[in-house]
């Protein structure tokens, strides 16, 4: 389905944040006045008033009649197994996104796809960045912050750029000309329900078909191992036609690139990430981009807020917020990118029941052993499993506890020796009520007593 088969129908959209609401916005502009629906009515009312105007009215899904419908627009975060939507489809209703939308009305544009358990909002803006810098007018869109729906109205531009979340993926009906897959690893279990329809709905972006080009992290064995059949698959980042050299410069078929070393952003994971633009960018144009253009793109490149991002330094400690580490695979990669430095990890979130065990060998390992920090309402959990490592000819983890932020990183400083790193990367996600990575971010910063970082973009999804 399409916009325009929407016009003329009974349409829903369900979920009234940025996405939901300039969904609502286009489908008004057509001539199609959709019914609203949020699970929070009175501040959903507000926001649609806003936006929308004085006589927008916005319904709770309970007062719903679902098969008065013809479709329904869900946003994001409105899971794909809510029973008013599983029984809507079983019903005739079409359940989609403005994802699924907009790839099928801009399916002869040239797309680059992006997605991943991790690394997808880094790899897409470095793409972006180098497909700017071989001279092209690119739309950096998606998951990354700006809707799709703001293409509708304008121009067509010479290459879009898309961040696509599992949320998103859920629901696609075509496959772009180009996908990255940069990791895959257990997340968002609670909405998908369950590590394998995560994985299925994860890789629907792919699988929609027709099949086209495909650049998969050869660093991520999961990823590699599910789409070992894809008949344009290309491989990136430690081994493939894209990879990190020993020498630590970036090759296209054995032939020097860039230097990885050049970007700021720490850690093998973003090395491959630079190699999956690399790679994206590769099979977009049909050919490598050129030196001068990944030089200057990993020059202007400073990181992502949130993600492994430096806010600052202060008393001889360098402080890094990764709050947006939403689960152990990606504390892992963050973990790895300080090597040698003494290093206090904070971690703690909502429990979303994936196993702990990987990172708990991880942080056993690394040398020197980290500190531990761990928050609430998951910190227990993370405790009983630090402590209950087999001994072994190493010195056991040392584990502090703290109630808030601000008790948090006063019990890192106090752990961390000088020219140490002291980084929140939870783990988890955050607990609810509690404002999402962006103010957890914030409130690391404050308590660390370092200068604000920019305003994150990107959304949240996986």
């Amino acid at each position: 389905m399409n916009l325009d088969q929407l016009c003329g129908r009974r349409v829903a959209v369900w979920g009234l944040g940025q996405e939901g609401l300039a969904m609502a916005a286009l489908l008004a502009g057509r001539g199609v006045i959709p019914v609203l629906i949020d699970d929070d009515v009175d501040a959903a009312s507000a926001q649609a008033v806003a936006v929308l105007g004085g006589d927008s009215v916005v319904v709770g899904p309970a007062t719903v009649t679902w098969s008065d419908l013809d479709a329904v627009v869900r946003s994001p975060g409105v899971s794909r197994y809510r029973p008013e939507l599983l029984a809507a489809a079983a019903s005739g209703v079409t359940v989609t996104t403005a994802m699924a939308l907009w790839l099928e009305d801009f399916a002869e544009a040239r797309v680059v796809a992006i997605t991943g358990t991790k690394g997808k909002s880094t790899t897409a803006a470095l793409t972006a960045s180098i497909l700017r810098e071989e001279g092209m007018e690119v739309a950096l869109i998606g998951n990354i912050g700006v809707p799709v729906t703001d293409m509708y109205d304008r121009p067509l531009v010479d290459a879009y750029v898309v961040e696509v979340s599992s949320y998103q993926a859920a629901d696609v009906t075509v496959s772009p000309g180009v996908c990255v897959l940069t990791s895959l690893a257990p997340d968002h279990l609670d909405w998908h329900g369950g590590q394998e329809p995560y994985y299925r709905d994860k890789l629907r972006l792919i699988e929609a078909g027709p099949p086209g080009a495909l650049a998969v992290s050869a660093a991520s064995p999961e990823a590699v191992q599910r789409t070992e059949r894809h008949p344009g698959r290309t491989l990136f980042g430690p081994s493939g036609r894209v990879r990190v050299a020993p020498s630590g410069v970036i090759e296209v078929d054995g032939e020097p690139l860039v230097d990885s070393r050049r970007l700021r952003a720490p850690g093998w994971h973003n090395q491959w990430n630079l190699c999956g633009a690399v790679a994206g960018t590769m099979l977009l144009e049909g050919r490598p981009p050129s030196a001068r253009s990944v030089a200057a793109a990993v020059d202007a490149f400073e990181g992502l807020p949130s993600r492994c991002y430096t806010i600052g330094r202060r008393d001889g400690l360098t402080f890094v917020d990764d709050a947006l580490a939403s689960n152990p695979f990606a504390t892992m990669a963050s973990v790895e990118a300080f090597p040698g430095r003494q290093l206090t990890v904070i971690l703690g979130g909502a429990d979303r029941g994936i196993d702990v065990g990987p990172l708990v060998e991880a942080l056993a390992r690394r040398s020197p052993i980290p500190t531990v920090v761990v928050l609430p309402p998951d910190g227990q959990r993370l405790r009983v499993a630090l402590d209950s490592l087999p001994a072994a000819d190493r010195p056991p983890v040392p584990v502090r506890e703290a109630d808030d932020m601000v008790g948090a990183v006063r019990e890192a400083v106090a752990s961390t020796a000088g020219g140490g790193v002291i980084l929140f990367s939870p783990a988890a996600p955050t607990p609810d009520g509690q404002g999402g990575f962006r103010e957890r971010s914030r409130q690391f910063a404050a308590a660390s007593g370092v200068p604000a970082p920019p305003a994150p973009g990107p959304g949240p999804g996986s």
